[in-house]
């Protein structure tokens, strides 16, 4: 499917609850999938999955009937796995559309949130547009080139994803690069700031992630 055809797929993670008004980032039209518990956060956020997935050890039995009785489709699998229940959601996701935005909480397991967004930045689930609200902070990968935008945070810091990075170009920004490398593990993205409402980032060779802090 084509980005311009397909709605694009949301994935609440379970864990903690996230943001409230992670709401507001979700488009009308949105496909939703939930993780494991996470059918209990989309619930709390208005939303409805077509779709529960993972092993099913933190779902709270309400919600397990809900789905149920909603004949909501549930894609269980067991605990012990090589995958997350999240990149079980993001396969998923994948057969869906290529726009994705996953939801989840930043007040967790520290590990499971780095986890989070590496698992963004996997090669083997390379959606034309992948986004995120982690806690508070707007998270956009770029693996071509992507536009940034104030109303999610004027703080940006911007990081290579795996190796190294190169022909990264950044463009209203207070601190720019023009077609750099930005090497793995590099602080040299940390904390830059937008001049306007809008900034661009591209990349020919590699993967960063742009964090915005202060999205909410």
């Amino acid at each position: 499917m084509s980005s311009n055809s397909a709605p694009m797929v949301v994935v609440v993670c379970g864990g903690p609850a996230p943001h409230p008004k992670s709401i507001e980032f979700v488009p009308v039209d949105a496909v939703v999938i939930a993780v494991d518990s996470g059918l209990d956060n989309a619930r709390d956020l208005g939303l409805r999955p077509i779709m529960v997935i993972g092993d099913l050890d933190s779902i709270s039995s309400s919600g397990l009937d809900w789905v149920r009785k909603q004949r909501i489709e549930i894609k269980e699998f067991p605990k012990d796995k090589d995958k997350s229940d999240l990149e079980l959601a993001l396969n998923e996701a994948s057969n869906l559309g290529d726009s994705v935005f996953i939801i989840a909480s930043d007040s967790g397991r520290f590990d499971q949130t780095f986890g989070n967004i590496t698992l963004m930045g996997s090669e083997s689930l390379a959606f034309v547009n992948c986004h995120g609200l982690i806690g508070s902070a707007y998270i956009t990968l770029i693996r071509d080139r992507e536009a940034i935008y104030g109303s999610n945070g004027k703080v940006v810091s911007i990081f290579c994803l795996g190796r190294s990075a190169s022909g990264v170009t950044t463009r209203g920004f207070h601190w720019e690069l023009a077609n750099d490398k930005l090497p793995s593990g590099s602080t040299l993205g940390l904390s830059n700031v937008l001049k306007g409402e809008q900034g661009m980032i591209s990349v020919t060779d590699g993967v960063l992630v742009a964090i915005q802090p202060e999205a909410i």
